[in-house]
């Protein structure tokens, strides 16, 4: 199992097709995932996580994307 710090991402909604694509990078800018999405709220999900948690980590054997330890009701700016 590895965790990989997400250091940037990419990401894509086919407007014809409805379907997202998020690219996940390391900091020396290589893939760790590229996910293909069919559902909205899914796709709603993970931009949003990518745009408001950090850290965040992905585990490339369950694949999952986690964020790092936060305190409880930590108001983030």
């Amino acid at each position: 199992m590895a965790n990989i710090l997400v250091a940037s991402y990419y990401s894509r909604w086919d407007l014809t097709h409805h379907k997202g694509r998020i690219a996940l990078y390391d900091s020396s800018n290589q893939l760790i995932e590229n996910h293909l999405f069919a559902d909205p709220a899914e796709f709603q999900a993970v931009a949003s996580m990518l745009r408001h948690e950090k850290p965040l980590w992905f585990d490339t054997e369950a694949k999952h994307l986690r964020t790092g330890s936060e305190p409880v009701g930590e108001w983030e700016m």
